[in-house]
Parts: structure tokens; sequence; C-alpha cells
């Protein structure tokens, strides 16, 4: 786990108020992976539901 910073250790910007930049930038960066894994997740899905993957295999037997 990470340390808990100190008032000291950063400075505060011009309004008074530390940045929440790398914060924020952290969530959407969380968000849009998330994203991501759920579009190709659904995708796999719905290929593999249009594919031959359901169908019984060719046979590849002769039937003499």
């Amino acid at each position: 786990m990470g340390r808990k910073r100190r008032d000291e250790d950063q400075p505060p910007t011009e309004n008074g108020h530390r940045s929440h930049r790398g914060r924020r930038l952290a969530v959407l960066l969380a968000l849009a992976g998330g994203a991501v894994y759920l579009v190709r997740r659904n995708q796999r899905k719905a290929e593999l539901d249009e594919g031959i993957w359901h169908e019984a295999p060719a046979s590849t037997a002769p039937t003499a």
C-alpha cells in the first residue's frame, strides 16, 4: 500500500487545491479498459454463436 502524503509534500496550485488530474486519468483509463474488454468479450461470444462451432464435425471416414 502506498504511503499517505502530507500537505507539505505537494505544493498547492493557484487556487489552493491540489490537482486531481492523475486520479481522473486513472479512472478514465480504467473505464476505457473495461469498455474495451466488454466489447471484445461480446464479439467473441457472437463469433462463437455465428460460427461453425455448434455444427457437427465433418466426417473424414469413408462410407464404404
